[in-house]
This record gives structure tokens, sequence and C-alpha cells, in this order.
């Protein structure tokens, strides 16, 4: 299954949840970002999720942007605050406060925003 398809099949909603997990691995910006919107949306919030997610950070790369200067590892970040869980909100006060500013202020626009609310 080529990428496209693959996106198109997660926002279309014909993935598992098993499936939708497995996407969490592959390095495409795309597959990525529609993968973490569908995750917080249906809140699965199994801790493989959250540890994936977790994972996510490094991808805060100007090759990893989606919008602005919003990247794939910052709607990561923000994806463990929006699935609100005591694991998720535990690793995003971890992760937020080894942070440069400038990717704090990324990470809360996105929540601001409410990016993942349908």
């Amino acid at each position: 299954m080529g990428d496209l398809s693959l996106i198109k099949d997660i926002q279309q909603d014909k993935l598992s949840k098993e499936e939708l997990i497995k996407c969490l691995d592959i390095p495409h910006n795309y597959v990525l970002s529609n993968t973490i919107l569908k995750i917080v949306r249906k809140g699965i919030k199994e801790d493989e999720v959250i540890e994936k997610l977790a994972k996510l950070k490094i991808y805060m790369k100007k090759e990893n942007k989606l919008f602005g200067i919003e990247t794939v590892g910052h709607l990561a970040v923000a994806a463990l605050f929006a699935l609100n869980s005591e694991k998720s909100i535990k690793k995003y006060i971890e992760i937020m406060s080894e942070l440069s500013e400038c990717d704090k202020e990324c990470i809360e626009s996105i929540v601001k925003n409410k990016t993942f609310e349908v």
C-alpha cells in the first residue's frame, strides 16, 4: 500500500486500532500526522501509543514541518496532552520540561487551536 492510499484509509477510518498504532512507526510526515489526529479523535490511550507518541518528539526538525513552523514532533507532544490520561499528561509534562521556548510555544498553539477536535 502506498503512502497516499494509506493516508486516505486513515482519513476514511478504514484501519483497525492495531493498524493505526503500527502507522506511528512509518517515517512519513503526513502518514504520521493523519495517524496522530485519528488516534486522538478515537481516544486510543494505550501505553504503547503514549510511548510511540513520546518517541516522535524527535520529528521537530524543519524537514518535518506540517504547517507554519509546527512539525510532526510538535503535533505528537500536543497529542499526549489531548489524550488526557494520567500517563499521557505525565509524559507531556516530562517532554515539555526539556524543550526550548519556541518548541513549547508551537505545542501550546496546537493545543489552544483545538487541532484534535472534529
